[in-house]
């Protein structure tokens, strides 16, 4: 039997087969079944703040239609919070308990605090590490590349000097200087750095005027972008390299 173990990130993994963030990892049932099927670690699906500021946007906006005011439901921002919050850190929870390999959260943020509120929580959890999936669109005008590979410093400086679990990065190839950035990431505390995000890609359906998805399936041409770059950078970064292929993930 040829051994086709690898250290990855500070973790053991009985092959270098990870599954990726993304619905198919939000349900112990199927983490269950990747493991079955031979995977070597499992990252779950992202838990991220933007989707619980939606959903607080939504109840205020609910509760202003019934004749509430904004400033008496300031206690649903937190208790939306902790209930999502809660549901991640079961599913770490029960992940754990029911799979032998290693299972990695991931967590998406805006604002600087919450990574920090997030990270203490999966950890405790028993999380085996984290990856950060920051995401700054370069549709985004208002920002400067500097001040985009500025905010990435930032939160892992933050987050990894708050976790004893190993700390990865999922990267977007939108960056000027990519190359050059990715080494310089490499330098910091960071495990590893998982090349590339893929984000949604959403299109407008103009009879019924509403946004679907599109393209939610990877194709084997998308291989390339990473391999290529894992390529280009091996031997000159300092830490772990992982390609990153498949479904949507997020």
């Amino acid at each position: 039997m040829v051994d086709l173990s690898v250290n990855y990130a500070g973790l053991r993994l009985k092959n270098p087969i990870i599954v990726g963030s993304s619905g198919l990892t939000s349900k112990v049932e199927q983490i269950i079944e990747f493991e079955k099927s031979g995977a070597g670690a499992i990252v779950l699906k992202s838990i991220f703040e933007e989707e619980i500021t939606l959903e607080y946007s939504q109840v205020l906006q609910e509760a202003e239609k019934n004749g509430y005011h904004a400033e008496n439901l300031d206690y649903f921002d937190l208790k939306i919070k902790d209930e999502k919050i809660d549901s991640y850190i079961g599913l770490i929870k029960n992940a754990k308990q029911a799979v032998g390999i290693p299972i990695i959260a991931s967590i998406n943020c805006v604002s600087n605090h919450e990574w920090s509120y997030f990270a203490k929580a999966i950890e405790k959890a028993g999380a085996d590490a984290l990856e950060l999936n920051i995401a700054s669109l370069p549709s985004d005008l208002s920002k400067t590349s500097s001040e985009i590979e500025a905010n990435y410093f930032a939160i892992i400086d933050k987050v990894t000097g708050l976790l004893k679990i190993p700390v990865t990065l999922k990267m977007s190839y939108f960056s000027a200087s990519l190359g050059n950035f990715i080494v310089r990431l490499s330098k910091t505390k960071l495990s590893g750095i998982v090349l590339f995000n893929r984000f949604f890609q959403p299109d407008i359906d103009i009879e019924k005027q509403k946004i679907i998805p599109t393209n939610t399936f990877s194709t084997l041409a998308e291989a390339t972008i990473p391999l290529r770059w894992l390529g280009i950078l091996y031997g000159k970064v300092s830490c772990n390299l992982a390609a990153s292929t498949g479904v949507h993930d997020g």
